[in-house]
């Protein structure tokens, strides 16, 4: 069987779309090609692929079982045809993609644009969410992006490259009543906010809580940390966060106040995670060289420059 690795990307599109029209568009090719590629997709994998269903058109179950798989399968390619045995950062147009939630991509963002502005102007990053998704495919989904910034225990046996530790804080509205040194009843007989969907499972922090018997009622969760804030405004509600983020958000909105947790939790450990099968690769090197010195800044900084920034 030959095998048309060109039609990698339209099969791509048509899954996603649906529709023949919309994935000729997307690919910038005309509509007879993009249904020429359909009628040799089908031919291959003997299915139909997609059904009309109504004034719609559906997917197969091999359709479905494609979609999930393709994305993998395009970035492992693009990593092969990536690979270089030198890199030159000056010249390079490199696309890299670190998955991190929010609170850390901003966290990373001014210190990386920094030194990659004055050494690698022509390098771009992307920043996807860190989420469930991506998580639960550890550490196979390392092979799809260039890496991850993720506490320690979502990921096991592959290289990385630690942050510094960071104490957890709760976060709570000055005029909620909480004191400056709450005690536990204080804090875990209100409502709280959590900053991992529940259908997603706990944070690190709730993780330990739990542990310890202690699970105080959710009332709100999102994986976004900088919603946290306008979810405690004007309530009597809690949040535990990392200490950096705590302290950006208390800079940005001043109706909020810090709290030493009244447990002694152990602290979040960020660290920068790879798929080994990049260990060698010249230019992933480089990046990691980069993420060192970000992250040496960030020690001695632990604000990285944030706290003077309004979140959005």
């Amino acid at each position: 069987m030959v095998i048309d690795y060109n039609l990698l990307r339209p099969l791509r599109a048509l899954l996603e779309e649906r529709s023949v029209t919309r994935a000729a568009r997307r690919m910038h090719m005309s509509q007879p090609a993009m249904s020429g590629a359909l009628a040799r997709l089908r031919a291959h994998y003997d299915d139909r692929l997609l059904l009309r269903h109504g004034n719609q058109h559906v997917l197969t179950p091999l359709g479905e079982r494609l979609l999930a798989a393709i994305p993998h399968a395009i970035a492992e390619a693009e990593q092969v045809f990536r690979l270089q045995s030198r890199f030159d950062p000056a010249t390079s147009s490199r696309s890299f993609t670190i998955a991190a939630v929010d609170y850390m991509t901003a966290r990373i963002a001014a210190p990386l644009s920094r030194i990659v502005e004055r050494e690698a102007p022509n390098v771009r990053f992307d920043f996807p969410s860190a989420d469930g998704r991506l998580v639960n495919a550890m550490p196979d989904a390392l092979r799809t992006i260039d890496g991850a910034i993720l506490p320690h225990g979502y990921v096991l046996d592959q290289p990385h490259i630690d942050f510094g530790p960071e104490a957890w804080v709760c976060l709570v509205d000055s005029a909620s009543g909480v004191p400056e040194q709450a005690t536990a009843d204080e804090l875990f007989t209100r409502p709280w906010v959590q900053t991992v969907p529940v259908r997603e499972g706990m944070s690190p922090a709730r993780q330990q809580l739990r542990f310890r018997g202690i699970d105080p009622r959710v009332v709100a969760a999102t994986p976004h940390f900088f919603v946290v804030p306008s979810l405690l405004i004007g309530t009597d509600r809690v949040a535990i966060v990392p200490e950096a983020f705590a302290r950006m958000a208390v800079e940005s909105e001043p109706r909020l106040r810090m709290v030493v947790a009244p447990l002694d939790l152990d602290p979040v450990r960020d660290a920068f995670w790879w798929h080994r099968d990049r260990e060698h690769d010249a230019e992933h090197v480089w990046l990691r060289s980069v993420l060192e010195r970000v992250r040496d800044g960030l020690i001695r900084d632990p604000d990285g420059g944030h706290t003077r920034d309004r979140l959005p």
